[in-house]
């Protein structure tokens, strides 16, 4: 009896030596996904973990698929480490144009109309020879995919890059998956296909998430974790969840309407029709990445500066960091 228990010990200790072992691998194999913001990295410890799901979450038109993007040219462009953007939001000339507005610091709204200076056009090919060859790949733009769809999508630009490190579906609201069942049980599902995607492919995933009204319903707008349209989807799964609130996106002059169809500056943006103040100005705004869940981790909000009329994410400068602890 005392010699089976001794060797069912033994036998526990070696499944727990290969288990710590295979971790070990992986965790040397793949080291986390900067974001590209350095007091985000710092919280989420070095970045988004591999194998793992990250909810970036906001109101529409907060900048939500563009602080995703940015997480993607930071991966590909500056770690040089292969990244997915299955976008059902935006086309791949879509993202483009605001990667070359980022890169080059060319407004989009002239990026559009192809009103460029002849330095302006220097500048787009010398951005084009520069990323030549950079991994960062586009996929699943098709009308409401599944998950066996991008799981596809994946397997080829696996095969193209050699391996994955990052994955973004944008968003889970336009996905599809199991006709028979209700709205909310589809996106139960969704999210655990994603999950198991996630881990198959050692890869951070990100999800771009839509919030509910409900912010815009209190006097303090900003952003909670209960305000996810798919809350009860994405909890149990989401190792991390960003909310990206800017004040900017309520404010209005007083005595006019938030919504308007004439430009602040026609200099910078003739006739173009704006939903909301705030989000033309070619200036830095103020926003806060709150990060309510982080299940490894501390919890948080963050501030950082972000510049629309460039699709642009950056840091705070040191001295603006002390202002806002």
């Amino acid at each position: 009896m005392a010699n089976h228990a001794r060797k069912a010990d033994a036998r526990r200790l070696a499944r727990n030596g290969r288990t710590y072992r295979s971790a070990l691998h992986l965790t040397r194999s793949k080291p986390r996904v900067p974001t590209g913001l350095s007091t985000l990295d710092d919280l989420l410890q070095g970045g988004l973990k591999p194998g793992r799901l990250t909810v970036l979450a906001s109101r529409t038109g907060m900048g939500k698929s563009m602080l995703a993007l940015h997480i993607a040219r930071h991966c590909s462009f500056r770690e040089r480490r292969p990244a997915l953007i299955a976008s059902l939001e935006m086309s791949r000339h879509e993202h483009m144009m605001r990667i070359a507005a980022a890169e080059t610091g060319i407004l989009s709204e002239h990026l559009r109309r192809r009103n460029l200076t002849p330095d302006q056009r220097a500048r787009i090919r010398t951005l084009a020879d520069e990323l030549n060859g950079a991994p960062l790949l586009f996929g699943g733009d098709r009308s409401a995919p599944t998950v066996a769809e991008i799981q596809e999508t994946c397997a080829q630009a696996t095969s193209q890059a050699g391996s994955l490190d990052l994955l973004i579906v944008d968003n889970l609201g336009l996905m599809r998956g199991a006709r028979s069942v209700s709205r909310t049980r589809e996106c139960t599902l969704i999210v655990e296909e994603l999950t198991g995607l996630a881990r198959s492919l050692n890869a951070a995933v990100i999800i771009v998430e839509q919030l509910t009204r409900a912010p815009e319903l209190r006097t303090d707008h900003r952003p909670r974790l209960r305000d996810m349209q798919h809350l009860e989807a994405l909890a149990p799964h989401a190792e991390t969840v960003v909310l990206l609130h800017r004040d900017a996106y309520y404010i209005h002059p007083k005595g006019r309407e938030p919504y308007f169809t004439h430009s602040p500056d026609p200099r910078v943006y003739p006739e173009v029709y704006f939903p909301r103040w705030g989000l033309p100005a070619p200036v830095r705004q103020h926003a806060e990445l709150h990060v309510p869940l982080h299940r490894q981790g501390r919890t948080g909000t963050l501030h950082v500066e972000v510049d629309l009329s460039t699709a642009s994410f950056y840091d705070l400068p040191p001295t603006s960091r002390s202002q806002h602890r």
